[in-house]
């Protein structure tokens, strides 16, 4: 059995040992040297002149005077003389009134690595997860203001990204993945992917299955953009554009006048379209053409609506503008103004309605050599009706002959049979379509 320890070479006391306090002493003295070791200084080579008792020197090479010989040991100053102890592999100590710390290693005094390849923190750490944490969460706060958190790639197809993870499998991703473009990856069984976000490096514009392909992409839960159903701006048509299929509601616009046979746009003009659709059989579109600057043609509203019998015919709305003027119908459905009303010279006036209806009324002067002619201030579709009312204070009648849809010829007679002259108040009522 040796007579010294392994690791610090601390004396036993032999069996029947005579004065067992010297070795006893001796190891006391060791252990106080080498235990939580703080030395002096580190690749020492000249002894003090005037040491302290318990001074200790980590020597260098060429050590000098009573250290001569001594060169890589530790040499201590116990009072009276120095004692020397050879360091051993793991050794460590610090050096007394500064910060640095040292491991012995490999035959010298080595600082300690500014790195380790590896560290695990309640868990094992491996070559790919070089830092590895188990913990209930994992806390990086600020050192007195902000605080970031970086991941660096080496180039752009490399990629730098958070990966989250249920049982060790991927099932979301976001970062740089594979390119410069931000994404947010999601994956239901950690091996196909499906790519729900992408933010373009260059524009910021958004992409992704999470994100409408098109302003009318209307698949349930996607990310509306700018655009979409016209929102922002209008999903353009042409005249060509058939009405009848077009069911998804937005907001569309025609730039162009015109109307071929078969789209079903109510007039021949560009115009905006709207489309409310509750179902793919449940739909209202209402059409909003410019016609002009006038208040009577800038503004021409048609609606219609799509049930369970098909599309009905379109309907047009009117406004104040369009209450007063020019009167018009095609197939018996308005076009026009409601209410059309004109003088016409000397043949009097006119009131034309969009239902069709015309009346038109005038005085004229009644003569004894003959009837009257008056011409319509308005032309009718066929002869209308023609009332009269005499002046004057005695008893006549009117007799009208001749009368077609531009004029009727007009008399008056007494209750004798005799031609007078007088005045009367006409008033025709009839069709003008």
């Amino acid at each position: 059995m040796s007579d010294l320890s392994a690791r610090l070479d601390l004396p036993f006391i032999a069996p029947s040992q005579a004065q067992k306090h010297v070795t006893h002493n001796e190891a006391v003295q060791r252990l106080d040297l080498l235990v939580q070791m703080a030395l002096d200084g580190f690749e020492a080579t000249e002894p003090p002149a005037a040491p302290e008792t318990g001074a200790r020197f980590a020597l260098g090479t060429g050590a000098t005077g009573v250290w001569a010989g001594q060169d890589g040991k530790i040499a201590a100053f116990l009072g009276e003389a120095w004692m020397f102890v050879t360091p051993q592999e793991g050794w460590i100590a610090a050096e007394r009134g500064g910060t640095a710390v040292r491991i012995y290693r490999d035959g010298g005094w080595r600082g300690f690595p500014d790195r380790t390849d590896a560290l695990g923190i309640a868990t094992q750490a491996d070559a790919v997860n070089r830092l590895s944490v188990a913990a209930a969460a994992t806390l990086l706060s600020h050192a007195g203001a902000g605080h970031q958190l970086k991941i660096n790639k080496a180039q752009s197809d490399d990629t730098a990204s958070l990966v989250f993870q249920s049982g060790f499998a991927g099932h979301a991703e976001m970062g740089l993945a594979g390119d410069d473009d931000f994404s947010i990856k999601v994956s239901a069984d950690g091996t196909t992917w499906t790519e729900a976000l992408r933010v373009d490096a260059q524009t910021a514009r958004i992409s992704g299955a999470a994100v409408q392909s098109a302003p009318t992409d209307n698949a349930a839960e996607r990310l509306l953009k700018v655009g979409a159903f016209g929102l922002g701006t209008a999903i353009s048509l042409t005249a060509s554009d058939g009405l009848d299929t077009l069911v998804l509601s937005g907001l569309y616009y025609n730039p162009s006048a015109g109307n071929t046979s078969g789209n079903s746009y109510p007039i021949s003009s560009a115009g905006a379209l709207l489309v409310i659709a509750r179902s793919a059989t449940n739909v209202v579109q209402e059409f909003t053409s410019y016609g002009g600057t006038s208040a009577a043609s800038a503004l021409r509203k048609f609606v219609r609506s799509w049930g369970t019998g098909g599309w009905s015919p379109w309907l047009e709305l009117y406004h104040s503008g369009r209450v007063m003027g020019p009167v018009s119908l095609s197939d018996g459905v308005p076009t026009g103004a409601i209410i059309e009303h004109q003088f016409v010279g000397g043949n009097g006036e006119y009131t034309r309605f969009a239902n069709g209806t015309q009346i038109c009324g005038t005085t004229v002067a009644l003569s004894t050599s003959g009837e009257t002619t008056w011409t319509y201030p308005a032309q009718f579709f066929t002869a209308p009706r023609v009332a009269a009312v005499l002046t004057g204070s005695q008893a006549a009648f009117a007799r009208t002959l001749s009368n077609s849809n531009l004029s009727i010829q007009i008399g008056a007679f007494n209750t004798s049979g005799t031609r007078v002259s007088g005045f009367a108040y006409l008033l025709a009522i009839g069709r003008w379509i």
